[in-house]
């Protein structure tokens, strides 16, 4: 039986807070910038709400202004309109340094048409061409530069918990731009050997069971997708393995949360393990903030 550490990020998130508290005040006493975060909220999923909400208490922790753009009341026959709109008009406001479109957008608008619209120098979620291309070519420093927000809170946690990444063969369910792709390059660029899957994978079990880390990343519990979803358990994994869970769906009808991992039955099995609640979620808003204070610091220096 192994024992099983939870990675907790609340250490962590506690140390990265108190250092981004300290930058925005020079921020404000050096250079004169007050950094600000606005959050474009397209889409009308619940657990985006609650997300955008939290973001909005960070950033007040650590002395950064806040504003939540609620789009998603719009028409669907109005909202890509309306959407590029309000984009352009953050980008050309010197006030804003940071601009979040919380995804998923309900399929108002694209994802490309976001992304394509909004500047890279207020991009902080990671997900512009400009800020994907310098992961690809790796031209970014893990901590000091914007990446994607959970794949890099990730990493950040496994580096906080002295997981071993060199050499390790790494198992990603999912291939999202948002989260598992940008992962795999990291992943890779620190020795890592990483596959994502999905539901058109070969022989998913048997690759899942010899996987050093699994980082579950799909989204789909079973009891909203049938035999479509997905749901990470204990018996699926071999002993001593790394479980990072990533999705998490709100079902609304049953009113409650629905998680990538079956984490009590990890107990015993797994040498690191994530909660479901105060894990790689809290690291991605850490990492959100983090990333609003280096855009500050970018813009300054034009």
């Amino acid at each position: 039986m192994t024992e099983t550490i939870l990675m907790r990020a609340e250490p962590l998130v506690s140390s990265m807070k108190n250092k981004i508290s300290q930058d925005v005040v020079r921020l404000k006493g050096e250079r004169k910038i007050s950094p600000k975060l606005v959050a474009l909220l397209i889409g009308n999923d619940p657990v985006s709400r609650t997300y955008v909400d939290l973001k909005t208490k960070d950033c007040e922790d650590v002395g950064i202004l806040s504003e939540v753009a609620d789009l998603s009341s719009l028409p669907r026959e109005d909202a890509a309109g309306k959407v590029l709109e309000r984009i352009s008009k953050l980008n050309e406001d010197p006030s804003v340094n940071a601009v979040i479109p919380q995804m998923p957008f309900d399929q108002k608008v694209s994802e490309e048409q976001v992304f394509s619209a909004l500047s890279p120098m207020k991009d902080v979620d990671g997900l512009t061409a400009f800020r994907l291309g310098k992961l690809i070519r790796k031209e970014y420093l893990l901590e000091d530069s914007i990446l994607p927000c959970t794949p890099k809170g990730i990493m950040l946690l496994l580096k906080y918990y002295k997981v071993e990444l060199s050499g390790a063969d790494v198992a990603i369910i999912g291939r999202s731009i948002l989260v598992s792709e940008p992962l795999r390059k990291l992943m890779q660029d620190a020795d890592g050997t990483a596959t994502c899957y999905h539901t058109h994978s070969k022989n998913l079990s048997s690759k899942i069971k010899e996987a050093d880390i699994v980082v579950a990343a799909s989204g789909r519990p079973p009891e909203l997708y049938g035999s479509s979803g997905f749901r990470l358990t204990g018996e699926m994994v071999k002993q001593g393995c790394v479980v990072v869970g990533v999705g998490v769906r709100r079902d609304t009808q049953a009113n409650k949360m629905l998680f990538d991992v079956d984490t009590k039955s990890m107990n015993g099995i797994c040498s690191f393990l994530t909660p479901n609640t105060g894990g790689v979620g809290a690291m991605t808003r850490a990492v959100l903030v983090q990333n609003t204070v280096i855009a500050a610091k970018l813009q300054s220096q034009l």
